[in-house]
């Protein structure tokens, strides 16, 4: 094969042997020489990159990548993964059998159909860190019912990394960081969609990659509200359509909407509409 600039290209064979249940993740913190020749997997893979820069190679494209990129490979797709100078990558490598893993073969068939990378937003970004370090202690560990953790680990990560390919669809890799007020927004875009989740103040600052007091007025700029207010605003919004389309009892709409204590509801709720959740119900 040969690079885009005409080089021919030492093509490495690697084999990769799958454990029965089909899933193997390996981590390369200092990856070996073999990793930027240009080289095919015989298994499906994901490649995420944790840390540092580089350039992917593949199909006589090239693409810049960096930390939380990902990139899905069919089996026997040659490419080459090459670390720009001082910014070796760490490489999470995901090899997987998509039967035996029991793993959506829809999904799976659409993220393997593009070698192009995309990124994760940070706030997946953070949570399929969290599972690979989880499938990688329980392939060291092996403790009881180790296999289902396994599996179950990879179909989270296979949901978060489809639900990025179809959100950003479209979307290109650039090297320009986005800014603290396009961070933030996709921060309070996520926390808006997901407000059942227990997000405080300092979890959205932590994904907005901001300080707390720089969080809370980029949020004031683009919401009108403090975190909070914009919080509690959503999830009695969420709450009231419940009620009003729902026969389920306020408790339960509570719990729903992201209140684990209702007297902490019930205020949020009549500071917004002058009423009790129950009167509201009643009045209806």
């Amino acid at each position: 094969m040969e690079s885009e600039n005409g080089q021919k290209w030492h093509i490495f064979n690697p084999d990769v042997n799958l454990p029965d249940y089909g899933v193997l993740v390996e981590s390369h913190i200092e990856r070996p020489a073999t990793t930027n020749t240009a080289h095919r997997h015989n298994r499906p893979s994901i490649l995420y990159i944790v840390s540092g820069q580089g350039l992917f190679e593949s199909d006589n494209k090239k693409f810049s990548v960096n930390a939380d990129s990902v990139i899905t490979l069919e089996k026997e797709k040659i490419h080459r993964l090459s670390d720009k100078p001082r910014k070796a990558m760490t490489v999470f490598s995901i090899y997987f059998d998509t039967a035996a893993a029991g793993l959506n073969k829809y999904i799976i068939d659409y993220l393997l159909s593009s070698t192009e990378p995309f990124t994760l937003p940070l706030y997946y970004s953070e949570d399929i860190k969290r599972y690979l370090r989880q499938i990688l202690y329980e392939q060291n560990t092996k403790r009881p019912g180790y296999k289902l953790s396994i599996k179950q680990h990879l179909n989270l990560i296979i949901l978060q990394i489809y639900r990025t390919k179809i959100e950003r669809r479209g979307q290109k890799i650039s090297e320009k960081m986005p800014s603290s007020s396009e961070r933030v927004k996709d921060v309070i875009d996520f926390i808006a969609q997901n407000c059942h989740e227990q997000y405080g103040l300092a979890d959205a600052a932590r994904l907005g990659n901001v300080s707390q007091r720089q969080f809370t007025n980029l949020c004031r700029n683009l919401t009108g509200h403090s975190f909070i207010k914009f919080l509690n605003s959503i999830r009695c919004q969420k709450a009231a359509d419940l009620l009003k389309q729902t026969n389920k009892s306020v408790s339960a709409i509570a719990f729903e909407v992201g209140y684990e204590d209702l007297s902490t509801f019930y205020r949020a709720f009549k500071k917004i509409y002058k009423s009790s959740p129950m009167q509201l119900k009643t009045s209806l």
